[in-house]
């Protein structure tokens, strides 16, 4: 039996409703790009901006706290995502999220 009508599904992350066209039964969310603080938008509503680690051997260990730095700093190598506003590090992946 052919499926028709649109699939629904809300996001364990961040709560955002999607909803595709039938036969697809999963979607992926973009929240992991979006800082997950409200600043004045919401929060999900500020983009972050891409991060490249220092990869040099002797910058491995966590990111220093000594600013304003937040998130998951203690994985330098995982982060993926800096917001600009509020110094956040997100290792966060696209969530795939199951639609019925």
């Amino acid at each position: 039996m052919v499926k028709v009508d649109f699939a629904e599904g809300t996001c364990p992350q961040c709560g955002k409703k999607h909803a595709r066209q039938r036969p697809i039964d999963v979607a992926v969310c973009t929240c992991y790009e979006y800082c997950p603080n409200d600043h004045g938008n919401g929060a999900y509503g500020t983009k972050m901006e891409a991060y490249t680690p220092d990869l040099t051997p002797s910058t491995y260990g966590p990111i220093e706290t000594e600013g304003t730095a937040h998130g998951d700093i203690e994985h330098p190598m995982h982060i993926l995502y800096r917001c600009p506003i509020c110094n956040y590090h997100s290792s966060q992946q696209p969530v795939e999220v199951e639609l019925s």
